[in-house]
This record gives structure tokens, C-alpha cells and sequence, in this order.
């Protein structure tokens, strides 16, 4: 099912749904179709682009899942979904119901935390996304710090893990990523560490410093592939510095590409904290500068700025003093001529 795109603020907006077919006295009766149950399973089947997979998810059956669309489609007396179209879509109307469906199950989630603060001091489910250079590094001493901030934890990392859209659609309360937040509305972005790419040849290899056509001659470059948060960041920059290599190895893991490198079967561009993650020893490689420099990432605590900002802060605040004091060095040590800005 192909999901509504979040709308950047220069589009023009869509006309407006018409409105659906008015309820009888029996479909309006305590409006029972319309609760917060029924409007998850919706998001949920918009969410995972279908029905099985929402099933899935939700730890329902298929058959539920499908009478929890009907009902919500005969209260409301219009289609929520176009059936006759594979993927399934969503109706003009289905995708205003959805948009306001999400921002619903936002705010009753924010009232549930609410009352779960106040009562018990903590939340009942926190759920986080990490990248995964991070999660591997500072989130085991992170998490342990701030463990008692909710009585249930649900973590995740990688791309999909640690995707904005994921704080959009109310499948994660907090992330700690890599990516441009961009216009994305109502979202609290909190700077953690910002630090450089690097280039990563294999260890007494004498490899020509400064020009990446030469280097690239010389060994086979080991590419991040384009579905990693930083493949497309290392093309770019190669576009920019005009600089066209071969691809000859691309992996999805930082583990993967340095264990290449380590082998001697290339050299790769990454950042220091995701050498630091696959436990290998720092100097079994050999580091240097990228030719112009600037090629850098900022690691951010991003979530939605409402009722629980100050738990956010908190979390930002903890694993900024983590990274100061346990990871910072490491990573100068493998960068010297870069640095590592704390409070970016």
C-alpha cells in the first residue's frame, strides 16, 4: 500500500475529501466503530502496506484485521481503502482520516505517559531507535543510565529503526540518528556529537595520502551500499570532489566493509565511532584525512516536542556526558586532525 508522503510546507495542499456518506441511526448508535483500538489497526495496515503484515504487528488474525477495517468503513460510510487497485491504496478520504489518525493515537499516547508519569514517575513503554554505530558504542552505558525512565523498553536500530518517518507515524517515541531532520513539523532536535569521515586502508600498506583516484588505482574502494545512512553521503561527496571508482564490494555493515579493509582487500571512507563499534583493534588500520575535508556527521536525539521534552533532554544530556568522557577520546585518537565536537 503505498503510504501518504509527508507533505513539505511549499506544496499545495489537496482539495478537500468530500465528506462521507451521512451515518443511520444503527452505524451512529455510540459510535462504536470509532476507537482507538479500531483507528491502530488502520495505521497499522497503512503502516506495514497491508493487511498480513499489520496482522502480524498487532498479534491479531488476518480475518480481524479485516473485519476492523469494515467496521470502521461502515460507521463511517466511506471507503477508507481502494481494493481494486494492487498495492492497495488509500481513498482521497482514507488519506485524510489516516493523517488525523496518527495525530490522535499521538496525543492519546502523550496523555497515557502523561498519567503513568504522574502515578508511577515513569513511562510504561518507551520505545527507541538508535543508529547503530551508536548503539553498539554508547547505548548499552545509556540505556542502563536512564533504565529507570520506563517500566518496558522496546529498542531498535539501523535505517528502519532510526527512520524519522518512524516518529511521524507513531512507531517510535525517540530516535538517535544520523539524518537531517529537514522541516519535519513539531520535532525536538537535539545535537549530540559531531564528528568526521575518515579514510580506512589496511595497516603498513603504503597507500598514496590525498588523492582518491590514485588511492582507488591502488586498492579497490569498499563502498557503504546505498540503503546505509552513510552510502549516500560518501557518494555524494565522491560527486562532488568528481571523483568516479569502481564498485567492486558494497556491504550494509560497518563489521562487513572494516573486516574487508582488515583483510587487505581495500580501503573504505567511514567515521571513526563506526571503526570504534566493531570491536577491532583502532590500530590495525591506517587513517588519513579526506582530501578537502568538511565531509562530516552530526549524531542527534530527535522526538516530538510536547509533554515529555524534558525526558528527551535528559536522555541528550546523559549520553552527551557518555560520549565526553568514555568515547571522544577514541575517536580523536583515530582522527587527530578532525576533533570531535561535543556540543555540536
Amino acid at each position: 500500500m503505498r503510504k501518504p508522503a509527508v507533505k513539505n510546507s511549499a506544496e499545495k495542499k489537496p482539495k478537500a475529501a468530500a465528506a462521507p456518506a451521512p451515518l443511520n441511526a444503527e452505524q451512529g448508535a455510540g459510535r462504536s466503530w470509532l476507537n482507538l483500538r479500531l483507528i491502530e489497526v488502520f495505521v497499522a495496515v497503512v503502516q506495514e502496506d497491508g493487511m498480513t503484515h499489520a496482522a502480524n504487528r498487532l498479534g491479531m488474525t488476518q480475518s480481524a484485521v479485516s473485519q476492523a477495517i469494515g467496521a470502521i468503513e461502515t460507521g463511517l460510510g466511506a471507503q477508507l481503502i481502494d481494493r481494486s487497485k494492487r498495492p492497495m491504496q488509500l481513498t482521497l478520504f482514507g488519506n485524510t482520516f489516516y493523517e488525523r489518525a496518527i495525530e490522535l493515537l499521538r496525543r492519546s499516547r502523550e496523555l497515557e505517559q502523561l498519567v503513568s508519569l504522574q502515578q508511577n514517575a515513569q513511562l510504561p513503554v518507551l520505545r527507541m531507535g538508535m543508529v547503530d554505530s551508536f548503539a553498539s558504542t554508547v547505548g548499552p552505558v545509556l540505556l542502563r543510565e536512564i533504565a529507570t525512565m520506563a517500566s518496558r523498553w522496546s529498542v531498535t536500530s539501523g535505517v528502519s529503526g532510526t527512520d524519522v518517518r518512524g516518529l511521524v507515524e507513531q512507531r517510535l517515541d525517540v530516535i538517535i540518528t544520523s539524518d537531517d531532520i529537514g522541516d519535519a513539523p513539531r520535532l525536538l532536535d537535539l545535537p549530540l556529537i559531531k564528528e568526521p569521515f575518515c579514510i580506512v586502508a589496511p595497516k603498513g600498506l603504503a597507500v598514496p595520502a590525498g588523492n582518491l583516484e590514485q588511492l582507488g588505482q591502488a586498492l579497490p574502494f569498499i563502498r557503504y551500499s546505498a540503503g546505509t545512512f552513510l552510502g549516500p553521503k560518501i557518494d555524494a561527496y565522491l560527486r562532488q570532489q568528481g571523483v568516479s571508482l569502481q564498485r567492486e564490494y558494497e556491504f550494509d555493515t560497518s563489521d562487513a566493509v572494516l573486516a574487508m579493509v582488515r583483510a587487505g582487500l581495500g580501503w573504505a571512507i567511514t567515521t571513526p565511532l563506526c571503526v570504534l563499534k566493531t570491536r577491532l583493534q583502532p590500530q590495525e588500520y591506517h587513517y588519513l584525512p579526506l582530501p578537502g575535508g568538511g565531509l562530516e556527521r552530526t549524531l542527534r536525539l530527535v522526538a516530538h516536542d510536547g509533554e515529555h521534552a524534558a525526558l528527551w533532554e535528559r536522555i541528550s544530556a546523559t549520553a552527551k556526558t557518555i560520549l565526553k568522557h568514555q568515547w571522544v577520546p577514541q575517536i580523536k585518537k583515530v582522527a587527530p586532525w578532525g576533533g570531535a565536537i561535543e556540543n555540536p
